[in-house]
């Protein structure tokens, strides 16, 4: 067993009921919440993204990223890495670009590889890349949610939980960049880059497990996740101010991604 891996299987133990992830999207209780329903994060990015572009023609394929060279050096940057994988496939479906789709599978299938679930998603794959080619990017869209799912079933049964979670984080700090960027050149945005404030709330929280013990990359997820907390806790702005914050909040991604995420990629 590897170094990464003992720390992994020893932060399982403090996971308790404070990181309680379903199949069916991953439920995490918010901090501090009483009772109630849990807040979810949404299986797939699709959705967010054709919200965010209600009204608007978006030119998608501007927003695609370099693919990045070489596989990531263990398995919680293998699982953050998967995790901006699907949001790039969810842009993909947007754009409707089969090629770039079949592209990202590739890069997909040698992570899942990594993370002991390659084999179980084979016919998914196929599935994907099926649909691709054949234009169905409306049943694509919620596919990719049905991947996510899928991850998370296979990696919670070999009591990976936590490379689940680490997933979600990838995936909407990577959604969360593109919605910044997409922003940036539509003034007129009106729903937030970032979602229900909530959201960054349960990221924080997959993220604390591996934080409290020290894994690096997790200790700069969260201090860039309580940055972005309290930055959009603040009421909503408008004119000089609104572009300041959409400045600032795009900086503090780009640098997640870089550094957490994807560090050796162009953005």
């Amino acid at each position: 067993m590897t170094g990464m891996s003992v720390v992994v299987m020893a932060v399982m133990g403090l996971m308790g009921s404070g990181l309680v992830a379903g199949e069916g999207g991953g439920a995490s209780p918010v901090a501090g919440e009483q009772g109630g329903e849990a807040v979810r994060l949404p299986d797939q990015s699709g959705d967010f993204f054709a919200d965010l572009a209600e009204g608007l023609r978006p030119q998608w394929r501007q927003y695609f990223r370099e693919r990045p060279e070489g596989a990531p050096r263990d398995r919680v940057g293998a699982a953050l890495s998967m995790g901006a994988l699907v949001a790039d496939l969810s842009l993909a479906c947007e754009a409707r670009d089969a090629q770039q789709f079949r592209n990202l599978l590739v890069d997909l299938t040698a992570l899942e590889t990594m993370l002991g679930i390659g084999e179980l998603m084979g016919s998914t794959r196929q599935m994907l890349t099926s649909l691709a080619d054949g234009g169905e990017w409306k049943a694509l869209r919620g596919e990719v949610g049905s991947l996510v799912r899928q991850h998370r079933r296979h990696l919670t049964a070999h009591r990976d939980q936590q490379m689940a979670d680490l997933e979600s984080i990838g995936q909407w700090v990577r959604t969360w960049q593109v919605a910044v960027q997409f922003c940036g050149n539509h003034e007129g945005v009106k729903i937030p880059p970032l979602g229900k404030p909530e959201w960054i709330d349960v990221l924080k929280g997959r993220a604390a497990p591996l934080a409290e013990a020290e894994v690096r990359p997790c200790v700069v997820i969260r201090r860039q996740l309580v940055a972005l907390d309290r930055m959009w806790a603040a009421a909503a702005v408008d004119g000089e101010a609104r572009k300041e914050r959409m400045k600032q909040t795009r900086e503090a991604l780009n640098e997640l991604m870089a550094r957490s995420i994807d560090p050796v990629a162009k953005h």
